[in-house]
């Protein structure tokens, strides 16, 4: 997929639905090279999707009461640079459409500089919280969806890469109360965490990639042990108990990662 910058910096914040916020590199986000890790850049990007949502009246406590709430099903993130400890990030946020009961979410990070420094797109989708499952939108649901949408930063394909090798195990983990969200299952940015620790060369941790596209298939819940898996880029997350994928991702490492 072709990354066009000079699009991505000139597209106009949407006044109808756009939402913009400042988050500063803290100490305790930075790796050993001195940035700021990929997963503290996510997680900036999932409370701005919190606060872009509660704009348009349709944040968890907007959701919670009908037994519903959004999940993040899918994220494609590119990153050109990574700011280091104490820069300030600008995170740009708007919904860009709706395509089979999936709704678009991007982000434009830009540091102090006024530098594009990261793109991404996200991937929702409703869910039951009694039957743990996917659900159907309300009406009230499309109808608080702006209308236009925000543009569209990135053209990601539809169907993410994967391979068809197999995936040779790396590490094994077990999900603790400490892993879990308030919907009471392994939250997403720690996920990222899990397969990022094994994606780079020899197995090897790599937080700060080119790119990511990670799927997030179905709920990883407490005390379920998982085999993180990788091979090549290509990365799941699968539970040991029945051999089902709950995650599975994509990751383009720096290359100057992959000479080290």
């Amino acid at each position: 997929m072709t990354i066009d910058w000079n699009h991505i910096a000139t597209a106009e914040l949407p006044t109808n639905c756009g939402w913009k916020g400042t988050y500063r590199v803290r100490y305790s986000e930075i790796g050993d090279n001195g940035k700021v890790m990929l997963p503290a850049l996510a997680d900036y990007m999932q409370d701005a999707a919190g606060w872009g949502a509660r704009i348009l009246k349709l944040a968890y406590d907007d959701t919670v009461d009908q037994g519903i709430a959004w999940v993040l099903a899918r994220m494609v993130i590119h990153i050109r640079d990574y700011p280091g400890n104490g820069e300030d990030i600008l995170v740009e946020t708007w919904p860009s459409g709706v395509s089979r009961r999936v709704a678009t979410r991007d982000f434009r990070l830009t540091n102090s500089k006024g530098d594009v420094t990261g793109v991404a797109q996200s991937y929702w989708v409703m869910f039951d919280l009694r039957e743990r499952r996917a659900a159907q939108w309300p009406d009230w649901i499309s109808e608080r969806l702006p209308n236009p949408p925000g543009p569209k930063l990135i053209e990601p394909p539809l169907r993410p890469a994967f391979t068809n090798d197999p995936l040779p195990a790396c590490d094994t983990i077990k999900a603790r109360p400490s892993d879990l969200d308030l919907y009471g299952h392994v939250n997403n940015v720690r996920l990222m965490q899990w397969v990022l620790g094994v994606a780079g060369p020899d197995n090897r941790p790599d937080f700060h990639p080119d790119s990511l596209d990670i799927q997030f298939r179905t709920e990883c819940r407490v005390h379920e042990r998982v085999e993180i898996r990788h091979i090549n880029g290509f990365a799941a997350i699968t539970r040991e108990e029945d051999g089902t994928d709950l995650v599975r991702a994509h990751i383009i490492t720096h290359p100057k990662t992959m000479l080290a």
